[in-house]
């Protein structure tokens, strides 16, 4: 995840915020609700997260419900938020 939404003022962007509410709840949910080795990176509009272990059904349903929230503010905020996933270092767009 990287960049800002732009879609209000600064410290006034409803989209940046729900894009920031559900990075830091799913940082959350993979620390504390189905722990994960990870390392995560999160500064500035950007997250990075990288798995070092094959994710359990918990922590799959964790990042697959990230996505879903991530895809239905694109879906809904199109000028705004771009949904792609990177997988082993490609990107793949998804576009609703």
């Amino acid at each position: 995840m990287s960049g800002h939404a732009n879609q209000g003022p600064y410290g006034y962007d409803i989209v940046c915020a729900a894009v920031s509410a559900l990075a830091e709840t799913l940082v959350i949910g993979l620390t504390q609700v189905a722990p994960v080795a990870m390392e995560h990176h999160l500064n500035e509009g950007i997250l990075t997260i990288t798995l070092q272990e094959y994710p359990s059904e918990r922590t799959q349903a964790l990042l697959e419900t990230f996505c879903l929230g991530l895809q239905d503010l694109a879906y809904s905020e199109p000028k705004f938020v771009k949904y792609g996933e990177s997988v082993a270092g490609r990107e793949l767009e998804r576009r609703n």
